[in-house]
């Protein structure tokens, strides 16, 4: 019984946090749409941090392009890496791209 309670309960956490996550990297895209890419990058940072592969992929291409943080394509690959690792659809791509460039 105590099983069954531990596990409904992790699993509960899990969904609010990953909720929480997807929130962040909403907001984040918004502000970065807007050009607000100071608040954009705290946004997508705590997405990221939490695990959404989609801040992780925004993450890249911010770093890779400059956009409010200093250009650096090793960052940006990292962050398309976890994004790629994480299923993100784009990130494999991205990575790919971005190597051609080293």
């Amino acid at each position: 019984m105590l099983s069954r309670y531990l596990l409904f309960s992790l699993l509960v956490f899990t969904g609010l946090f990953s909720s929480v996550a997807y929130a962040d990297n909403k907001k984040g895209e918004e502000a970065y749409e807007n050009g607000n890419y100071e608040v954009a990058l705290v946004e997508f940072t705590k997405a990221a941090e939490a695990g959404d592969a989609d801040a992780q992929y925004n993450l890249g291409v911010m770093y890779e392009h400059g956009h409010g943080v200093e250009q650096d394509e090793v960052q940006a690959a990292e962050w398309y890496i976890m994004a790629a690792d994480n299923g993100h659809p784009e990130a494999s791509l991205a990575l790919s791209l971005l190597y051609e460039d080293f």
